[in-house]
């Protein structure tokens, strides 16, 4: 689900200042003739997931970002776009430094910062963006119709070569510039787009699973202890490969709000969620909700719902411009 202009999907490399493996988690001693590579693999995999297993807290905020106020937070985890200023095609990204700060909590501890990143929709506030592409013939070929909900905001045919060079595969591409500035990773939107492509592209819920675990592979080969959360399109937990690719998963909307309101949502789609994000929780997937409330007590059942289902919850406000609106609501 999109939230408007100067919303940015997510990927987070390790962090630097990550603590030893616990004694459980510990591989085993490598014998002679061991596959080291699989070896390797299986112990990023485990430091990803302990990193996220630390996290007992998180913010997202995609306007308005002020980095003194992130370094201020308490929060273990905190999603933003990788630059907080954009207009007209030219960004303004967050420094290496600047990250480093919003690394850094109050107490000198480490938290996790990820960039959101949009792998289903083109955003006409991004440096990729032609102003020619708003007339249909002029629009490449993977550009989409606008979509009518948001302003700015384009699904693509995520498939094609041209959209997947722009999210990864050079220094240029989205995905290189967010790890080199030294972000902990990529949020991963809109992957869900494939719902709406699927009369155009029967093989579109594949294709997308075939884009997300390239991406996965591809940001582990420049940083084996990156982590992968997606957002949305938990459909996508019933495929082995994306259980294995990604490590977290974000949920919006889950129990209120599907419209854009604060309405509980049909009991029926909160089931066929739940079970999607319970698979994805029992295969060590961490699993993040982010409801949209204003009203102190919904957040609050909210809140408590959640967490009796094992996951970690936000509450937020819809336009992703303050960082503190759950605190507001829920103190810690």
């Amino acid at each position: 689900m999109r939230h408007g202009p100067g919303l940015a999907i997510a990927v987070l490399v390790a962090a630097t200042t990550a603590l030893p493996l616990h004694a459980a988690e510990r591989p085993a001693a490598q014998h002679p003739g061991a596959d080291t590579s699989s070896t390797a693999k299986a112990n990023a995999t485990l430091e990803r997931r302990r990193m996220l297993a630390d996290v007992k807290s998180w913010r997202y905020q995609l306007r308005r970002i002020e980095i003194d106020e992130v370094a201020r937070s308490r929060a273990d985890l905190v999603v933003v776009d990788y630059a907080p200023d954009r207009v007209y095609g030219v960004e303004l990204p967050f420094s290496a430094a600047d990250v480093q700060r919003m690394q850094t909590k109050p107490d000198g501890s480490r938290r996790l910062v990820v960039a959101y990143l949009s792998i289903g929709e083109a955003e006409r506030y991004r440096t990729y963006w032609n102003n020619a592409w708003y007339d249909a013939p002029t629009r490449p070929a993977w550009l989409l119709p606008p979509n009518p909900r948001w302003d700015g905001n384009f699904p693509v045919r995520f498939w094609h070569p041209d959209w997947q060079a722009i999210v990864l595969g050079s220094p240029a591409a989205y995905l290189e510039r967010i790890l080199a500035a030294g972000f902990d990773g990529v949020y991963l939107d809109r992957a869900d787009v494939f719902q709406e492509l699927d009369t155009e592209n029967p093989r579109a819920e594949s294709d997308m699973a075939r884009f997300i675990v390239r991406l996965a592979r591809h940001a582990r080969a420049l940083a084996p202890n990156a982590l992968v959360i997606l957002q949305n399109a938990e459909e996508l937990m019933r495929r082995a490969e994306i259980r294995e690719a990604i490590d977290a998963i974000a949920k919006e909307d889950l129990l209120h709000g599907v419209e854009h309101d604060a309405r509980a949502n049909p009991a029926d789609m909160v089931r066929t969620s739940l079970a999607d994000l319970r698979r994805a929780r029992a295969n060590g997937i961490k699993v993040l909700v982010v409801e949209y409330l204003e009203d102190a007590k919904a957040a609050a059942r909210a809140d408590q719902r959640i967490r009796a289902e094992g996951f970690l919850p936000l509450v937020a406000e819809r336009s992703l411009g303050t960082l503190d609106h759950h605190g507001a609501l829920l103190p810690e």
